[in-house]
């Protein structure tokens, strides 16, 4: 097999897919796609394609397009049938979370014939790529297709069960299961110290995102103005795919978006598309500092102060310094904070045993993927703080791997 590309955490052989392209044969494209990522039609839409900012192959000074590629062959190439897993009869493992990170751990497992169940805390399965990834970017019935899939394989997907208050550990041992994979993701935000940050219209990325995805039946807009979110105009604060998400879903409800964070156009957590994107869309995008959040008489926000940056040269090149101009603030009855997610405290409280590293993400040997707990294996975000998808897929598929490897 040819060598992968670098930046790729899947280790797919991009150079051989490309090929098989070329060649017109979009079966074996997929096929070796899948051979090291089970969800291309995932990964074709919202990666941050790290193989691209890698790749050696330019066309007129650009990458090749590796992630639209893949896009491609998952919706257009048709998929050799493969071999259903004979599960029923395998050692049983409980995955906790049905987010890409539980997800892929759930397909390498089938695969081996262990018997899966995925439990998910929430009425769907998907995790993050469910409740916060907008419906542009990822249609909720590509989603439903990998779920299928995986049902197909033998897996079991039980919503609704809150790991650590309607099931427990020892539950599941009782139960039969041979192992445990904790892959519950890193719901929670990073609250911010700005003042005002609890004045009314202030939410943060993910929570802003979850409000509106978890809406099925009714319309978005009623249920935005309903819940006084998005008004004539938006301030985001902070930078990520999560920031930007929740900017060019506020322009689709027809409001106003300034985006603004404390660095250079490359340090703002996307690609240079989504940031092309963004602009061709009327998102307006400012290095500049939040102050504070202004807020009315009434405890609802009304603007945003801050200070504008200047470039000067430091000693390690340029950098950004706050200007000595006076103050500015942007009008704003709706603000966002992104300031990044870390694991919720679920896990804390009710299994005190588990072992937590200092930055509060969960603990797991880095040979055998084993957390404190004997048998109880971690991966994905709720034990690397956060990542993109391809990162937590690849994560769930060394877990797997690993559960393996143990149970063998």
């Amino acid at each position: 097999m040819a060598a992968c590309l670098p930046g790729c955490p899947l280790g797919i052989d991009i150079p051989g897919f490309i090929r098989f392209l070329r060649e017109g044969d979009t079966v074996l494209a997929l096929e070796r796609i899948k051979q090291e990522n089970p969800f291309p039609a995932i990964c074709g839409r919202i990666c941050p394609a790290p193989c691209e900012q890698a790749c050696v192959f330019q066309s007129d000074g650009n990458p090749i397009s590796i992630r639209g590629l893949e896009r491609f062959a998952a919706d257009f190439g048709q998929s050799k049938a493969e071999k259903l897993s004979l599960a029923l009869g395998g050692k049983k493992v409980a995955i906790i979370g049905a987010g890409p990170a539980g997800m892929s751990a759930s397909y390498y497992l089938a695969k081996m014939n262990f018997s899966v169940t995925i439990f998910e805390a929430a009425h769907e399965p998907g995790g993050f790529l469910r409740y916060t990834v907008p419906e542009f970017r990822l249609p909720q019935k590509v989603l439903d297709e990998q779920f299928s899939q995986l049902k197909r394989w033998g897996v079991e997907i039980q919503t609704d069960v809150v790991f650590g208050r309607t099931m427990m550990t020892d539950e599941l041992f009782m139960r039969g299961f041979s192992a445990i994979l904790l892959a519950t993701g890193a719901g929670l935000p990073i609250f911010s110290d700005l003042p005002g940050s609890s004045l009314g219209g202030v939410f943060y990325d993910k929570e802003f995102l979850y409000r509106l995805q978890a809406i099925k039946k009714e319309d978005a807009l009623q249920a935005a103005r309903r819940q006084m979110i998005g008004g004539p105009n938006t301030v985001v604060i902070g930078c990520g795919q999560s920031a930007f998400d929740a900017a060019r879903l506020i322009v689709r409800l027809g409001g106003k978006v300034q985006v603004i964070f404390e660095g250079f156009e490359e340090q703002a957590g996307v690609d240079h598309d989504i940031l092309k994107e963004s602009r061709e869309e009327g998102i307006e995008i400012h290095s500049i500092k939040a102050l504070e959040m202004v807020g009315d008489a009434a405890g609802f926000v009304q603007g945003v102060k801050c200070r504008k940056l200047d470039i000067v040269d430091g000693k390690n090149g340029l950098k950004l310094e706050p200007s000595q101009d006076k103050s500015v603030i942007l009008e704003a009855q709706t603000v966002i904070i992104a300031n990044g997610q870390r694991p919720n405290d679920l896990l804390k409280n009710y299994l005190p045993q588990l072992k937590w590293d200092n930055d509060g993400s969960l603990w797991a040997d880095a040979q055998s993927g084993m957390t404190s707990i004997d048998k109880v294996f971690g991966c994905g975000s709720v034990v690397t703080g956060g990542g993109s998808v391809v990162d937590a897929i690849a994560g769930g598929k060394a877990a797997a791997q690993k559960i393996i490897e143990y149970l063998k």
